[in-house]
């Protein structure tokens, strides 16, 4: 079985920036922030303009002729992404899916929610 160290070493792979980094996107019409937490965390509080993309079904809102399909990534390529989760696992393998699967502009934001918080 993988050990958690090992798969949380894709965040190598991908770009990240932290919560301070991320709040000066905040206002910038080409970000959109993902939130990939669970409907119930996202319900209770979430940054800017996120919207909601279960980290479960990430790939189905990705891939082109999916039911699931998300218009936002097929009708703005150059858009910047900004991902987050709870305390960034899921923010972080979220990011190395969505750039796997041809999102071109996509980071983590490290820490998730946990790090925002602290700088609200």
């Amino acid at each position: 079985m993988k050990k958690f160290e090992d798969l949380m070493s894709v965040s190598n792979d991908i770009e990240n920036i932290t919560a301070s980094e991320a709040k000066e996107k905040l206002n910038d019409p080409n970000v959109q922030f993902i939130d990939v937490r669970d409907k119930e965390s996202f319900s209770k509080g979430t940054i800017g303009n996120a919207i909601h993309l279960d980290r479960g079904l990430l790939e189905f809102y990705l891939a082109e002729g999916s039911p699931l399909e998300n218009d936002i990534f097929k009708n703005n390529p150059d858009k910047e992404y900004v991902v987050f989760c709870g305390v960034g696992g899921q923010g972080t393998l979220s990011t190395k899916t969505m750039k796997d699967m041809g999102v071109k502009n996509v980071k983590n934001i490290t820490g998730g929610m946990k790090e925002w918080e602290k700088i609200k």
